[in-house]
């Protein structure tokens, strides 16, 4: 599948699994707070690479979530990029929260282009290949029939289903071994080559990782929202980084 490549500019920061409950909680202040830091900076774009909410079915959420959006559309209307990869729990992200949000949402990711050279940008559970039910289980949660029927459920339905899709969860991660559930570094340098990228920007895992693979791949993990490593930006060179390691963090 060919991704889309979009021009990534210095100072672009990413961050991903944030979890937000759209009904709203602490969380969403934490995340409004690092906006306003970003915008602040002079962000020129803000890449999410997944997961923003716990959960996201249809119309209902639009509401719910209505301050995180506007804090969004905020945030583009100054005229950063808003680029929102969905995850796991958000895949059905779509053209409303896009006219809500000012965003643009790149269900499958896309290729980054910096001066540094092309940076693969994905959520990152694609890369647990060795878990293949949850591949089995991506496949069919994405699949046509669900993204056409779960838009049109009532809102209360929709936080049903909701529920019973993370407690079943929660049951299956219990189950397994976490090797099983890990990303893998071969899948990682698969997708690389196949998008002729020398970096590759998710999240997923929870926890932050850099890790250089063959041919100099660089592989970077980002934490989940509130780590100590949560955010990454594009230096001056054109390459990924941690912003708790760049000059104005240290």
């Amino acid at each position: 599948m060919k991704l889309p490549e979009l021009e990534l500019a210095q100072g672009t920061r990413f961050l991903g699994d944030l979890h937000l409950d759209p009904m709203g909680g602490e969380g969403t202040g934490r995340f409004l707070e690092w906006l306003a830091d970003a915008s602040a900076a002079g962000a020129p774009g803000v890449v999410i690479l997944g997961d923003l909410f716990e959960y996201w079915i249809g119309p209902a959420q639009l509401e719910e979530s209505a301050q995180v959006l506007e804090a969004l559309r905020e945030l583009a209307t100054s005229g950063a990029a808003v680029l929102v990869v969905p995850g796991n729990r958000d895949f059905l992200l779509d053209r409303r929260f896009e006219e809500r949000a000012g965003a643009r949402v790149l269900p499958h990711g896309f290729v980054g282009l910096t001066a540094g050279g092309r940076v693969l940008v994905i959520h990152g559970d694609e890369l647990c290949t060795l878990d293949r039910s949850y591949q089995v289980l991506r496949r069919t949660l994405r699949s046509a029939p669900v993204r056409t029927i779960a838009p049109r459920l009532p809102g209360a339905v929709s936080r049903c289903a909701a529920r019973r899709l993370r407690k079943a969860s929660a049951r299956a991660v219990d189950r397994k071994p976490s090797a099983k559930m890990e990303q893998q570094p071969e899948a990682c340098l698969a997708l690389a080559r196949a998008h002729a990228c020398s970096t590759v920007v998710c999240g997923h895992a929870h926890r932050y990782r850099e890790q250089t693979l063959a041919g100099g791949v660089r592989w970077l993990v980002v934490d989940a929202f509130g780590g100590a490593k949560d955010t990454l930006v594009i230096d001056g060179e054109g390459s990924v980084r941690s912003l708790a390691e760049t000059p104005e963090r240290a």
